[in-house]
């Protein structure tokens, strides 16, 4: 066995290793943080829909009395009937799996470790050993996944397809079994829109655009270039007749093998894709109903009146706009740039723990995850032109953000009174930037038709400039696209943005391999490893232990439960509340327990309307279970043979 083999082998150890880490970790921050109970309302939902499906069912008729057994985000539909979360069926879809197997946190712990195992061929492949190996480092130790990877969240699965799709769009222009590639890409790409419909677009966009180019220049480059050598070899002319070949010619050259693997991608994702119109069928008998709005009207993605809290009266009705956008962007990537990777200035105190359960502003410490990545394109362009592009583009974003340029918010002067036209001239400057930015980052996919279209005199060094710009697309569209989404994302991480980790892993692997190689590979590779272990205890254990029990989530209400169990007995748990004031929180760890069927071991039902028959209605349901009594108030919740805690004062 030679060198190189043996080498090979070592990398592919390593990368195994890390799979299974990135495994273990799922456990452990499920297990340790959040004891394998859904802590979001998200999570109850998804959680709610997957029971439904793991029965074969697709929604459930609504149970009665149907206040009592609500739970967030499922919604009672009374024109037909149903309910059913109000979510995509993507991830319910996929987490029914788990609840079939009795163990829910093993999927996002398998979807975990396979897409570090993606991460790294696919750095081996694009680029080299060290781009994959420690772009798999990378992605097994952003604090990002470490957190997500733990939940009942659907992101952990959108990654792993995304990162399929991206893997099966590189194997599409190999050239080899290229159809297969297709519909791997097609499954995946379908997987992703089923289950994160707006970041299937964010991640797709580059792909499509070069992907069209390709069809584009295989549509007129080969039949150009064999009738030009026919026409030499029939009229013996030194002139080329370029005249448009017959259709089979084009089948016969490079446009059919080109195109054919993309129609069964783009087939296949858009039959998978109908589940979504097939599932709001089932639910609401409208096939393009946004169920989102059952539970929010203004949950809805655009700008105006339409979208947004602030969208109602009350708010002042304005609606979204590109200002709060770009707002809760700067908000969200302050975090980011911290939680990317794990590199920040600063110490993750109590306080700013508190931070993280509470508040949805700028990130208090200093993150410094960003810094690598235009480092990282500096070595992965392997143009020229493509420097002054990334220059241009660090100019742009980086002048109005370090000066704080007033048009960023909106407004020309801060805290002075603005006419509505100044604030008018405000916004059009916002939106000529966010327009500028956009359009700045597709351009280079014309100057690569164009090489493509001509003679490739480098082709290790155009391939890896093209795939170094399509991972910088993917991973900055999914900002460019939820700047049109009314709400950023902070309490479980910056999510919205993380399935371009994939993308940006690779980026930042760049400049650390190239350190490998070309410097000293053991002492490089000895400081990194070092790195990843102090962020790893320094920053992502504080920062994700900031979650253990938020929202009040404790499994301490089914130990009392069962400690108050009479036997085998099943339980009824009957929740009253204080003041007619509960919230999910208080109980929401039981609503947990509480299946779709109200047949589980632990059904819990809230009395909603004391005095009013309600909780007859509950008892008549349930009459050979062992009641026990709750009472609540807010967020806080407790037996009713215990003393309320002291916050909640005297028992009514």
């Amino acid at each position: 066995m030679n060198d190189k083999v043996k080498n090979l082998a070592l990398y592919n150890f390593a990368a195994l290793a890390l799979a299974l880490f990135s495994f273990f970790m799922a456990a452990l921050v499920s297990d340790r943080v959040f004891d394998h109970l859904p802590h979001l309302e998200d999570e109850m939902a998804y959680l709610y829909q997957a029971r439904i499906f793991a029965r074969g069912d697709v929604v459930i008729d609504t149970p009665q009395p149907q206040r009592a057994f609500w739970q967030p985000f499922v919604v009672d539909y009374g024109n037909t009937g149903h309910r059913f979360g109000k979510y995509s069926p993507g991830w319910p879809l996929i987490l029914a799996g788990g609840q079939l197997m009795g163990q829910l946190w093993v999927i996002n712990a398998f979807c975990a470790a396979l897409t570090v195992a993606l991460v790294y061929r696919l750095g081996r492949e694009v680029f080299n050993p060290d781009v994959g190996l420690i772009a798999a480092a990378l992605t097994t130790f952003s604090p990002m996944a470490l957190l997500l990877n733990g939940t009942l969240m659907g992101h952990t699965s959108a990654l792993f397809t995304a990162t399929l799709f991206t893997y099966a769009m590189w194997r599409i222009e190999q050239h080899k079994k290229a159809l297969l590639w297709g519909i791997i890409a097609g499954i995946a790409l379908g997987l992703l829109i089923i289950n994160r419909p707006l970041t299937a677009v964010g991640i797709a966009l580059p792909f499509v655009i070069w992907s069209g180019l390709r069809v584009l220049l295989a549509f007129f480059e080969m039949p150009r270039r064999k009738g030009a050598k026919n026409a030499k070899l029939r009229n013996g002319e030194n002139e080329p007749n370029f005249s448009a070949p017959s259709v089979s010619l084009w089948f016969n050259a490079s446009f059919w093998p080109t195109l054919r693997p993309l129609l069964a991608l783009t087939a296949i994702a858009l039959l998978i894709s109908a589940s979504i119109p097939a599932f709001n069928q089932a639910a609401v008998k409208d096939p393009a109903f946004n169920l989102y709005t059952l539970v929010w009207p203004y949950d809805q993605v655009g700008f105006g009146t339409c979208c947004g809290r602030s969208s109602l009266p009350e708010n002042g009705g304005e609606g979204h706009t590109i200002v709060k956008g770009v707002r809760h962007s700067r908000f969200d990537l302050s975090l980011m740039a911290a939680d990317l990777f794990g590199w920040n200035i600063g110490t993750v105190t109590p306080e700013v723990q508190n931070h993280l359960q509470n508040d949805s502003d700028y990130w208090p410490l200093r993150g410094l995850s960003f810094f690598i990545l235009p480092i990282g394109l500096f070595f992965g362009f392997r143009k020229r032109w493509l420097w002054a592009w990334l220059a241009i583009g660090l100019f742009w974003l980086v002048y109005p953000l370090v000066t704080d340029a007033p048009f960023l918010k909106g407004m020309i002067v801060e805290n002075i009174a603005n006419t509505p036209q100044q604030l008018k001239q405000a916004m059009n400057y916002l939106w000529a930037w966010v327009i500028f930015g956009a359009v700045w980052l597709l351009i280079p996919s014309i100057g690569f038709a164009i090489e493509r279209f001509g003679k490739i005199k480098d082709k290790r060094g155009f391939t890896e400039s093209l795939w170094t710009w399509l991972f910088f697309v993917a991973g900055s569209a999914l900002i460019f696209i939820h700047l049109a989404y009314w709400i950023g994302s902070q309490r479980y991480t910056t999510r919205y943005y993380f399935e371009g980790l994939t993308a940006l892993a690779l980026i930042g692997a760049l400049p650390i391999a190239w350190l490998a190689r070309h410097i000293n590979r053991p002492i490089t590779y000895g400081i990194f490893a070092g790195i990843l272990v102090y962020s790893l205890y320094t920053y992502s254990t504080p920062r994700i232990d900031a979650l253990y029990r938020f929202n009040f989530i404790t499994p301490d209400l089914a130990q009392g439960v069962e400690e108050r169990r009479d036997g085998d007995r099943p339980v009824l748990v009957i929740v009253t509340g204080v003041d007619n004031d509960v919230r999910w929180r208080s109980y929401g760890s039981l609503m947990a327990l509480t299946g779709p069927y109200l047949n589980d071991d632990i059904v819990v039902a809230w009395d909603y309307a004391p005095g009013t028959g309600v909780r007859d209605q509950i008892l008549a349901r349930f009459p050979d279970r062992q009641v026990i009594e709750l009472n609540a108030q807010a967020n806080t919740s407790w037996f009713a043979d215990e003393n309320p805690p002291t916050s909640v004062g005297q028992a009514p």
